[in-house]
């Protein structure tokens, strides 16, 4: 569902796929990710031993994680469009994985 709905942005939209990696975002973008990373892990261990739906935390950790993303997609590669990619995939998976108990 995800591959197909990437291809029909991307046809949509005009989007030129083009990796961070290959901008001058690419130390952001690894300091940043590493960051988050380290510090959602951290809080992890706080989450499980307190009563917290750990659907709330996934849920955070991904606006953050793919929020971060967009941002530098749009800073760096403001002109491929990218990070409408990225939006989308944001504004679809935070429902699905709250309604992921009725879903299954």
């Amino acid at each position: 569902m995800f591959f197909a709905l990437e291809r029909g942005l991307v046809k949509v939209f005009g989007i030129k796929r083009k990796s961070l990696s290959e901008s001058a975002g690419k130390k952001i973008d690894q300091w940043g990710r590493g960051i988050i990373l380290v510090a959602f892990l951290s809080v992890l261990l706080f989450v499980l031993e307190v009563d917290f739906d750990i659907r709330w935390f996934l849920i955070y950790y991904l606006i953050i994680s793919f929020g971060f993303q967009m941002v530098i997609e749009w800073v760096y590669l403001k002109k491929n469009k990218q990070y409408i990619i990225t939006f989308t995939f944001l504004l679809l998976t935070v429902p699905i994985i709250y309604h992921i108990e009725f879903l299954i």
